[in-house]
C-alpha cells in the first residue's frame, strides 16, 4: 500500500499520537535535571543551601533491637562470646532477639515511632533485622525490601554470619504474611542460598563504607520520599562516620555515635544531581521505565495515556510491533 503525499498512514499517526501523549503526561514524573546538572542552590556567606522539596529525602535508619549475641557480650563485658574461635559461639549465628529486644521493637512502635510514616521499609537480611522491622512497622500496609547492601559488617563474629537463605525465609515469611506484610525476599536481598561474604576476618572497612554509600545511592533513586532503613550498628558507624568530618561538634556528635539497639536515627538525603534506577527509556519519547517494578510509582509512575495505549496495543488488529520486552520480558506497547 502506498500513502498519499501529505498524509500519514493511521498506525503510524496513532503511535506518534501516543508518544506526545505519553511525553506530556509523563513529563511531571521525570526529574527535571540531568544526571550532572546541579540541583540546589549554595551561597556560603548565607549560611544555608535551598532545595526543591522533591530533591530531598526523610531516611530513618533503626539498628536492630537486642539479639542474643547482643545479650552474651554485654554480660561478659565484650565481644568474646561471638568471636568464631571461642567454643560455643556458633550458637548465635544469625542471632534472634531477645524477649528484651522483643520488647524495645513494642515500646519504639508505641513511641519513637510518632511523625514517622516511611512509604517503604528496607531491611537488612538477617534474621535481627527482619523481626525488628515486622515488630515496628507490621500491619500498617508498607511494602518491605530485603536489601543485601545493608547487611552487617562481615566476618570474625557468629553473629554476623547469616543462616542460609531458606532457613531465614521459612522462619520469617510465615510472620509477615499472618500480619499481610508483602515482603520481597528474592530483588535485592540474598546474593545466593548460603552466606558468601563471612570469612574468619572482619571485613575491610573501605568495603562496609563502600556498601553503605551505594546503599545511599540506590535510595537516591527510589521514587518515596520517606523511607526507614532498617541495619546494624558497625554498618551505621562506618556509614555516619564517613560523612560530618566539617559540621558542627554536637551534631558530629550525633551523627558519630554509635546507635543504641531499636534507636531510631532520621536524616535528610539531599540529591544534588539526578539519579535514576536501573531502566529504560522508550523509544524517542521522554517516558522512563525502571526495570523493577517497584520503582515504578511517584515520579517514575505509568501514566494514564501509557497505560490506556497497553490495553489499545492488545486489541483486535493492533499493529504489535509497537510493543517492546523489557527486563521481564513483559510487553510494553510503545
Amino acid at each position: 500500500m502506498t500513502s498519499v503525499p501529505g498524509t500519514e498512514e493511521p498506525a503510524l499517526k496513532k503511535i506518534r499520537t501516543t508518544r506526545m501523549a505519553a511525553k506530556e503526561n509523563t513529563e511531571q514524573a521525570l526529574p527535571e535535571i540531568k544526571k550532572d546538572e546541579v540541583a540546589f542552590s549554595h551561597v556560603p556567606e548565607h549560611g544555608f543551601s535551598l532545595f526543591l522539596a522533591k530533591r530531598q529525602k526523610t531516611i530513618h535508619f533503626i539498628r536492630h533491637a537486642e539479639g542474643y549475641h547482643n545479650q552474651a557480650n554485654h554480660a561478659y563485658g565484650d565481644d568474646t562470646p561471638c568471636t568464631f574461635s571461642t567454643p560455643d559461639s556458633w550458637q548465635y549465628q544469625d542471632a534472634r532477639l531477645t524477649d528484651k529486644g522483643i520488647g524495645q521493637c513494642v515500646k519504639a512502635r508505641e513511641t519513637l515511632l510518632h511523625g514517622v510514616n516511611p512509604e517503604l521499609i528496607v531491611v537488612s537480611p538477617f534474621t535481627r533485622t527482619l523481626q525488628t522491622a515486622h515488630i515496628m512497622f507490621g500491619g500498617k500496609g508498607y511494602p518491605f525490601i530485603v536489601h543485601n547492601l545493608c547487611r552487617e559488617r562481615s566476618g570474625k563474629f557468629t553473629c554476623d554470619k547469616m543462616r542460609n537463605k531458606a532457613e531465614i525465609i521459612n522462619d520469617i515469611k510465615p510472620i509477615y504474611d499472618h500480619s499481610y506484610d508483602h515482603i520481597d525476599f528474592e530483588s535485592f536481598g540474598f546474593v545466593a542460598e548460603e552466606d558468601q561474604f563471612w570469612t574468619e576476618t572482619r571485613e575491610p572497612s573501605d568495603v562496609v563504607i563502600g556498601r553503605g554509600v551505594d546503599m545511599m545511592k540506590w535510595l537516591a533513586t527510589r521514587p518515596e520520599s520517606e523511607i526507614a532503613v532498617v541495619t546494624h550498628s558497625s554498618w551505621l558507624k562506618h556509614l555516619f562516620r564517613s560523612f560530618g568530618e566539617s559540621i558542627e561538634a554536637k551534631d558530629k556528635e550525633e551523627l558519630h555515635r554509635l546507635s543504641g539497639n531499636a534507636e531510631v536515627r532520621s536524616v535528610c538525603l539531599a540529591l544534588h544531581k539526578g539519579f535514576y534506577p536501573e531502566g529504560q527509556w522508550v523509544g524517542d519519547t521522554d517516558v522512563f521505565i525502571p526495570n523493577h517494578p517497584s520503582f515504578r510509582r511517584g515520579r517514575w509512575a505509568v501514566q494514564p495515556n501509557t497505560l490506556a495505549s497497553m490495553h489499545q496495543g492488545i486489541q483486535p488488529g493492533a499493529n504489535h510491533a509497537t510493543r517492546i520486552e523489557n527486563k521481564e520480558g513483559k510487553g510494553l506497547v510503545v
